[in-house]
C-alpha cells in the first residue's frame, strides 16, 4: 500500500495530530500487509511476529473472548438494540461485532485511516443476519453529539492524560439509566512474577521448536542471563513493546489501569470489574509449528491464563468495567 501523508482535519487539535498519525501509520503498514480487520474474516498474516493476529484461531481466543465479555455484559445490564458510542474505535472491528449482534453504533477516531479501512471492511461484510447499524466518523469525541445507551471505551482511555474528563464527558452523552463499558491495561499490576511464568513458557517453547525466536542457550547455565531475560519480558509487557522498539503512539500509557479504575468508580455506579487478560495477547502469535500442534498449545495456554487470573496465580495486565450512570 502506498504510504499517504497525514494532515489532520481542521476539527483535530495539534496535540492529537501525532497520536492520530502513529495510528494511521500502523494501520496502513498491517494493512498493506495482509491484515483483515474482522475477527471472524481474519486471515494468516505473517507480518505479525508474535501477536495473535498472525493467526486467526488465535484471534478467536484473545480478540472474540473479549468481544463476547463486552457482549455478555451488555446483555445482563443493558439488553437488545442498543445505541452505542465506540470512542477511539480504531479499525473497527469491536463496533463490527456490536452491530452483527444487533446494536446500533456509532464508531468515531481520529486517525482518518483507521476510519476509512473500517468503512471498507464493513462495505464487505458478508454476516448481514440481525445486524442492528454501524457508522463510522472522524470526529474527536469532544464534538460528539447525541445521546446514547452505551458509551464504550476499548483500550482507549489509557491514552490520555485525564480519564476523568473523558468520563464526564461520557456521561453527558448517556441516557438516564445509560452505561459505561470498558477495557483497559493496568500494568502497574503485573509483577516480576508473572514474567517468570511466560519467560519458562517461552523458554520451553523455544527449547521444543515451537517459539518464533531461539533462546539463548546459555540463559539455561547462567543465573544473571535468565534473570535479565525475565526483567526484559516484565519491561515488554509493561510497556506494551519489545525492547528497543518505538512506543505505539505518543500518549499510549499516558494513564495507569489504577488512575483509569479509579475515575471510572468515583463517577459511576459500578456493576461490575472483572480481571483481563495476563499474557496471551504477546505470546500466541509467537508459537511456531504445524497448526494442530500450536492450536492444541495456545488452546492450552488461553485456559491456563483464564484458570491462573480466576485463581490468583497469575496478575491480570487489563480489566473490564461497566458502570451505569448515577442518578441525577
Amino acid at each position: 500500500m502506498q504510504k499517504e501523508s497525514f494532515n489532520a482535519p481542521d476539527h483535530i487539535a495539534d496535540d492529537e495530530a501525532a497520536e492520530a498519525e502513529a495510528f494511521n501509520r500502523r494501520i496502513e503498514e498491517r494493512v498493506g500487509s495482509g491484515f483483515v480487520p474482522d475477527v471472524r474474516r481474519a486471515v494468516k498474516c505473517d507480518y505479525f511476529y508474535k501477536s495473535f493476529w498472525r493467526e486467526p484461531h488465535f484471534v478467536q481466543l484473545y480478540e472474540t473472548e473479549m468481544i463476547n465479555v463486552y457482549l455478555g455484559l451488555l446483555r445482563q445490564y443493558g439488553g437488545a438494540g442498543l445505541r452505542i458510542l465506540d470512542v477511539g474505535c480504531g479499525a473497527g472491528y469491536v463496533a463490527l461485532e456490536f452491530a452483527r449482534a444487533g446494536h446500533h453504533v456509532f464508531a468515531i477516531d481520529i486517525a482518518d485511516s483507521c476510519i476509512r479501512i473500517a468503512k471498507d471492511t464493513l462495505a464487505m461484510n458478508p454476516f448481514k443476519e440481525g445486524f442492528g447499524s454501524l457508522k463510522y466518523e472522524v470526529i474527536p469525541f469532544q464534538d460528539v453529539t447525541g445521546v446514547y445507551d452505551v458509551v464504550l471505551f476499548s483500550g482507549m482511555l489509557h491514552h490520555v492524560e485525564d480519564p476523568a474528563a473523558d468520563i464526564r464527558r461520557a456521561i453527558g452523552l448517556l441516557t438516564e439509566n445509560g452505561l459505561v463499558l470498558s477495557y483497559e491495561p493496568c500494568h502497574e499490576q503485573w509483577r516480576l512474577q508473572d514474567a517468570a511464568q511466560v519467560a519458562l513458557i517461552r523458554a520451553l517453547l523455544s527449547i521444543s521448536g515451537h517459539w518464533y525466536e531461539a533462546l539463548d542457550e546459555s540463559i539455561g547455565t547462567d543465573e544473571r542471563k535468565l534473570e535479565n531475560y525475565i526483567s526484559d519480558i516484565h519491561e515488554e509487557y509493561v510497556t506494551e513493546r519489545d525492547k528497543d522498539e518505538p512506543g505505539q503512539s505518543p500518549h499510549d500509557n499516558a494513564s495507569t489501569g489504577a488512575q483509569v479504575l479509579a475515575a471510572l468508580r468515583e463517577q459511576l455506579v459500578e456493576l461490575e470489574y472483572k480481571p483481563g487478560f495476563s499474557f496471551i495477547y504477546r505470546l500466541l502469535g509467537g508459537l511456531r509449528g504445524p497448526d494442530d500442534v500450536i492450536f492444541t498449545i495456545g488452546d492450552f495456554l488461553a485456559n491456563y491464563e483464564k484458570l491462573s487470573v480466576e485463581n490468583g496465580y497469575m496478575r491480570p495486565n487489563g480489566f473490564f468495567f461497566i458502570g451505569r450512570r448515577k442518578p441525577n
